[in-house]
């Protein structure tokens, strides 16, 4: 295994783990292009692994520390395993990458919100604007 597909994997997990409760590929994607937006912001010094490892620490929502299920036969399971590798390669653009475009946060509307969130991101609109909707995923820059 090389350093790429453990990153990629990472990503995969990840993206799943936060989103595929809302049984939208769109926003299993969205997850997978605001952590590559910090990648390339230079969190953590443009570690994937390790901005993996501390988007507990700006999430929106309180951390799931449970992995659903995975359905390997799913379409949706079987398209973001597909979308990861384009996302971490920016080898393709789509309708979802729009709409995330520089977003570095992201709450799911229909579950609780995090303190930090609230005090740090969402009670400041000038600095962290709200991006756009994906189904009850909301988007900040």
């Amino acid at each position: 295994m090389t350093l790429d597909q453990l990153q990629r994997a990472q990503l995969f997990f990840f993206a799943y783990g936060e989103a595929s409760a809302s049984g939208s590929l769109s926003a299993m994607k969205a997850v997978c292009y605001v952590i590559r937006n910090r990648v390339r912001r230079g969190w953590h010094d443009g570690n994937w692994l390790e901005v993996i490892e501390q988007a507990d620490q700006v999430a929106g929502n309180q951390p799931t520390k449970k992995l659903p299920r995975l359905d390997v036969y799913s379409r949706s399971f079987q398209q973001l395993m597909q979308a990861v590798d384009e996302i971490y390669y920016s080898s393709s653009s789509d309708d979802t990458e729009r709409v995330v475009d520089e977003a570095l946060y992201y709450q799911f509307a229909d579950r609780p919100l995090r303190t930090w969130f609230t005090e740090n991101i969402i009670r400041h609109p000038q600095e962290h604007a709200r991006k756009a909707h994906i189904g009850t995923m909301v988007l900040f820059n």
